[in-house]
């Protein structure tokens, strides 16, 4: 078995600069590593290799300071190693990059690639599922473990999403993207030698590559701007009214207080172009989308179109028309929508940015070599482009991107559109395409209740090292229940096992965008608060008056979490008597 792992040199996102007179990001002195994601997955090829003999192969694409991390997996135990470096290949995107790995993959044809989930300095997703196309493998993402069979044609995969788990059997030859479950990476012992004259250079003509990465990179930035936080905390006193003040302040600030929005859509005209949303397992997610997608068709005369698994009857989705295809399977509702966007050829496609709208975007992207933006935190239409504002390393920047290529694609993170009510209901075509290849699922294993996701709430509770003891996560969920909110934590706590890892906020969990966040015994280390930059307001809970979180929030309380819990638990519970 023939195993190759994809890693990626990237900086400290929390040291990057940026030189406001002329908008670029300064990476001089700037420190290089692996993306931590792509260690796991070189760490997890070692595992492989330990266990059935495997063959391990890394391959980075960079300049020859790249070498550094290959030699990091050589010293971790991976067998050869690969530099593919040529000049031709910068300016590449997504699409580009994916293009040119797979250009390896086809070359040594191994049985299993293995890619971080995404970088951290980027946080696409994009690659992975777009090199499993051009080297015509399957593909699954956010993978937690993984077992060979022993006639090394399957694999079973335990595969992350925002609902819990499931367990797949997958066929080989297969590309997975790990996720930060799947394994703790050793260290290098530090007497071990290193290796770098095994590493084997490849540039375009080895790899019999005839494009350059700007020719087949259709996406462009025009500009970037760096994320000042305007925030500035104002200090609320721990005393008898402290908990009828924060009642307040989270009920003026969800953003659904002021009611919805109203959107009139008339006929679209015809031969007008079209807007496609993608309603992709998530109801509140779909209504976001396509109240953004209705609102887009309003002001530039589009047709606002939606495609989607999620059953439309009392969804209230803006749009003119909906396709319901009813399926829950990743692959298969994969496959319907690219044939649906091939017949009926729609001007731009906007889906949601979760684990499997990331799969299937990604998916499509390489299938209609179009370009593709993840992740975005506003679009708008300018001259008939579709631009894309886009966070990049940790978040601290937003880059301007739009595609040379229709349809023109994009992913949007949960909770950055108003949700809008339409006048009138879309007109409902329900799809029949047959489901092209679906992986097998073993088992379903799903987030417990409690745990509501963290892009389906309007108000957030995230705790940190403060809750020290995992009986207090009850008194936590109980207050997150009289909130109507979501719960949510810091890494420390995910790795202890108090809380499920989907429920983790920051640069290794996940980005939130509610209403309000309010912070119990988190301290506000750089890798958490990258995750809660879009949050509308921030009050923070901390005994520490010094603590870092005070730094990233609206509103500060200086007290014990666990008293804060009990004391606000007991006022809501008052309030509803």
């Amino acid at each position: 078995m023939k195993i190759l792992v994809f890693a990626k040199q990237i900086p400290d996102v929390n040291q990057i600069q940026f030189d406001p007179r002329t908008n670029r990001i300064l990476r001089e002195n700037v420190p290089l590593s692996m993306n931590s994601f792509d260690r796991k997955a070189v760490e997890e090829a070692i595992r492989i290799k330990e266990k059935t003999g495997a063959e391990t192969m890394v391959a980075t694409m960079g300049p020859p300071q790249a070498k550094e991390i290959l030699n990091d997996s050589l010293r971790m135990g991976i067998d050869r190693a690969y530099l593919i470096t040529d000049r031709k290949f910068g300016g590449s995107d997504t699409l580009a990059t994916a293009r040119i790995l797979s250009s390896l993959v086809r070359r040594i044809s191994p049985d299993l690639v293995l890619m971080g989930k995404y970088s951290l300095d980027g946080e696409t997703a994009q690659v992975p599922p777009e090199v499993a196309v051009f080297a015509g493998y399957a593909f699954k993402s956010s993978i937690a473990k993984i077992e060979v069979e022993e006639d090394g044609k399957f694999l079973t995969a335990e595969h992350e999403n925002e609902n819990g788990t499931e367990k797949l059997r997958i066929p080989l030859p297969a590309v997975l993207s790990v996720s930060e479950k799947i394994n703790r990476a050793r260290a290098v012992k530090p007497d071990t030698p290193d290796r770098y004259v095994e590493i084997e250079e490849l540039d375009s003509e080895k790899l019999g590559i005839g494009f350059t990465g700007a020719e087949f990179s259709p996406t462009v930035v025009t500009g970037t701007r760096k994320l000042e936080s305007a925030r500035e905390v104002e200090m609320i006193d721990f005393d008898d009214s402290v908990y009828e003040k924060v009642y307040q302040l989270i009920s003026q600030n969800r953003k659904d207080s002021g009611g919805k929005r109203q959107v009139t859509l008339g006929n679209a005209e015809p031969g007008a172009d079209t807007i496609l949303g993608v309603v992709l397992g998530d109801p509140q997610l779909g209504r976001e989308i396509s109240s953004k997608v209705s609102e887009l068709a309003l002001a530039h005369g589009l047709k606002a179109v939606l495609f989607g698994n999620v059953d439309p009857e009392g969804q209230n989705f803006p749009a003119h028309e909906y396709y319901l295809y009813p399926e829950i399977r990743v692959e298969a509702f994969t496959d319907a929508l690219t044939e649906f966007i091939r017949e009926k050829k729609p001007k731009y496609v906007v889906f949601p940015s979760t684990v499997h709208g990331r799969e299937t975007a990604g998916t499509i992207a390489a299938r209609l070599e179009v370009g593709l933006t993840a992740d975005c935190v506003d679009i708008e239409i300018t001259d008939s482009r579709l631009v894309q504002h886009k966070p990049a390393f940790g978040g601290g920047i937003i880059a301007s991107i739009y595609s040379r290529t229709d349809p023109q694609m994009t992913t949007v993170r949960p909770g950055m559109f108003m949700v809008a009510e339409s006048n009138v209901q879309p007109r409902v075509f329900e799809v029949g395409y047959e489901p092209g290849r679906v992986y097998e699922t073993l088992e379903k294993t799903a987030v417990p209740g409690e745990y509501r996701p963290l892009g389906s709430s309007d108000v957030v509770i995230g705790i940190g090292r403060g809750i020290k003891k995992r009986d207090q996560i009850p008194k936590v969920l109980e207050l997150a229940g009289l909130l109507d909110a979501s719960l949510g934590a810091t890494r420390p706590l995910v790795d202890m096992g108090f809380i499920p890892r989907q429920q983790q906020i920051g640069l290794t969990g996940v980005s939130i965008s509610p209403g309000v966040y309010v912070s119990v015994g988190v301290s506000g280390m750089a890798n958490h608060v990258v995750g809660i930059r879009y949050c509308k307001k921030v009050i923070s809970i901390n005994r520490d008056p010094q603590a870092p979180i005070f730094g990233f929030s609206d509103y500060g309380i200086v007290a014990d979490a666990n008293e804060f819990i009990e004391g606000f638990t007991s006022y809501l519970k008052k309030q509803t008597s």
